[in-house]
């Protein structure tokens, strides 16, 4: 793996996997992804040039604002990238710290994938024509791509890909069930699948399985940092044998998820309703798509269409429920 890592070469293709992942598998969303162009006839397997990119880095907010460029937006636009990347291309980049990532404005042709009525109303996933203040996010530093063609193994494969995706769905939905059976799929055995999902989440066992629209987000108070302090020093003994358990694989995709929780807090000062309806879209869709793919009679076709239509209405009330209570934020005298 080490020597893989040092392979200037092996990032550069890296890089460019990636953008080809996001032009095949998430079109919708390509546009607005971006890593520097590799210049190959300048490079070698200990040097490796790559075009000049300017831009603010992600937790600069006031770079960021001065770009024209929303936080909140911006925020979307991070959790988006990193979900189609983990959920469906199973390729990831596994190290986005906020010095890998860069974010500069779009030219003005382009259309926003989020879309804002203003600063304070901001609708979710809505197709609208926006100014020069959306971004564009540069993705720097592939190395730790979750790919090495020797053992151990980390690219993602189908089965734990698809299993990963099951898990989040399971988590923004709040289905124990699904978050037990995924958990112990994942090798986490029988016994920790609370504490895993406490562990993903940064929440408590009775916050995960909470109903409520909301139940995952952290506010980032003094009370959420204190009483994540409690658990951490609780269960320290079976945190420890719960990250013993895990694949190599899963401990590079929590550490992906502390990463971009630590961007997130720092762009919208903790998280946001947003970022895990977008997470259970990404997550939602790739579980569908992994079960189109391995579906052999008509009958189960069937039955995954109609799952397919039910996941949709769901996902349809959780937006608008989202955009009602963005617009109660707007409206003046709900402050």
């Amino acid at each position: 793996m080490l020597d893989s890592e040092l392979d200037f070469l092996t990032e550069a293709k890296n890089s460019e996997k990636c953008l080809e992942n996001f032009r095949k598998l998430s079109p919708h969303i390509a546009s607005y992804v971006y890593a520097p162009k590799v210049y190959w006839n300048l490079s070698t397997s200990k040097l490796l040039t790559m075009e000049y990119m300017d831009g603010a880095y992600v937790n600069d907010v006031k770079a960021i604002k001065k770009l024209g460029i929303r936080p909140h937006e911006l925020s979307v636009l991070v959790s988006q990238t990193f979900a189609e990347m983990m959920f469906k291309h199973g390729f990831v980049h596994c190290d986005p710290h906020a010095a890998n990532m860069l974010v500069r404005p779009m030219p003005s042709s382009k259309a926003s994938i989020l879309g804002v009525i203003d600063d304070k109303a901001w609708v979710a996933m809505a197709v609208v024509a926006l100014p020069s203040s959306f971004a564009t996010l540069v993705l720097l530093c592939s190395l730790l791509y979750p790919v090495d063609p020797k053992p151990p193994v980390l690219e993602l494969d189908f089965n734990t890909r698809a299993n990963y995706a099951a898990l989040w769905k399971a988590l923004i939905f709040s289905d124990a069930n699904g978050i037990k059976e995924c958990s112990i799929k994942l090798g986490v055995g029988e016994d920790l699948y609370p504490l895993f999902a406490g562990v993903l989440t940064m929440r408590p066992w009775n916050r995960v399985i909470d109903p409520s629209m909301d139940h995952l987000v952290i506010h980032g108070s003094e009370s959420d940092r204190s009483e994540l302090q409690m658990y951490a020093s609780e269960y320290f003994h079976e945190i420890s044998e719960l990250l013993r358990r895990l694949p190599r694989v899963i401990l590079l995709m929590m550490k992906t998820n502390d990463c971009l929780r630590a961007v997130n807090n720092t762009l919208i000062q903790g998280s946001s309703l947003e970022t895990f309806f977008i997470i259970g879209k990404v997550s939602s869709e790739a579980v569908i798509e992994a079960k189109m793919s391995q579906s052999k009679s008509v009958l189960t076709w069937f039955n995954i269409k109609l799952d397919k239509i039910v996941l949709e209405m769901r996902l349809w009330a959780m937006q608008m429920a989202l955009l009602l209570l963005q617009l109660r934020k707007a409206l003046p005298w709900s402050h």
